[in-house]
């Protein structure tokens, strides 16, 4: 089980990065929401001030973040968890720290600019690749990565959502109250979309393919706090399906501070084994 630990990072990018395999080309879909799981009753654009609406969503700007807690994974009927700590620069680095011994780091995953370090403490490994090759051409910047760990709105390939975007997005009114907020513009081979609360909390977002059979992406999110970049869930998890197999990543912060001064190395290791891009499955699959 301790060799398994690093999965945790690995699969949390496989899945967080949404590499769904889809194309680059962006395809307009304007207001058709007629594939979301939710039934919607009223298009709020067509009736009310469109910015009016959407401003509850445009969350205040931040420097850094910073929490301890806990990252949990369950996979073909198997559990493991860790203590963690993440650290986060506003669009310049992310790292997660996997700590399940008394503090002592065993794996961490750095992503910087548009490169991801994975480091396994355990083995003496690390992978270093171009984030563009796991999410097959897919826009996701560190900022997008931030805005999904964090749970924020964002528009691939635009960035983070703010008020400068309110004409790329629709906001909608399900048939149990839920607003759901959707870009415009979505790529060729899924569709995704923002889910919240009638108080302005985000749910979840959701992330669904065209051809039939593909895996779904969703990432959860709850217990919201308040904070100086506004109200943020402290717990998000993610499920969808890794080689047929069910998965889900539960994050959980703890202690969640924000703009203060820290570093991040984002150094690769010394006399550490570097590994390809092709040998991710192997580690998924446990080997050394």
């Amino acid at each position: 089980m301790i060799k398994n630990l690093i999965n945790i990072v690995l699969l949390s990018i496989l899945a967080i990065l949404l590499s769904t395999g889809c194309s680059k080309k962006v395809v307009n879909n304007g207001n058709d929401a007629s594939k979301t799981v939710i039934t919607v009753v009223n298009d709020i654009n067509n009736n009310q001030d469109v910015s009016a609406n959407l401003s509850k969503y445009h969350q205040a700007d931040w420097s850094s973040f910073k929490s301890g807690g806990n990252a949990e994974l369950k996979m073909g009927g198997k559990s493991m968890s860790s203590s963690m700590h993440i650290r986060m620069k506003r669009g310049k680095a992310i790292y997660v720290s996997l700590r399940p011994y008394i503090g002592i780091e065993v794996a961490k995953m750095v992503i910087s600019g548009d490169s991801i370090l994975l480091v396994d403490k355990l083995h003496k490994r690390f992978i270093l690749e171009k984030a563009s090759l796991l999410t097959n051409g897919i826009p996701v910047t560190v900022d997008i990565l931030q805005d999904i760990f964090l749970g924020r709105a964002f528009e691939l390939g635009k960035g983070s959502f703010t008020q400068s975007l309110d004409d790329d997005f629709t906001v909608e009114e399900s048939s149990d109250g839920k607003i759901i907020l959707k870009p415009r513009n979505q790529f060729n081979g899924f569709e995704y979309n923002f889910i919240y609360d009638n108080q302005g909390n985000i749910l979840s977002l959701d992330v669904t393919p065209s051809k039939s059979g593909a895996s779904t992406y969703s990432v959860a999110y709850s217990d919201h706090k308040a904070s100086v970049a506004g109200r943020v869930p402290s717990d998000a998890k993610v499920a969808t399906q890794i080689n047929g197999r069910a998965f889900e990543l539960n994050l959980v912060y703890k202690d969640m501070k924000w703009n203060e001064d820290f570093d991040i190395d984002t150094k690769t290791p010394n006399n550490y084994k570097r590994l390809e891009a092709k040998d991710i499955m192997q580690i998924l699959g446990g080997s050394n």
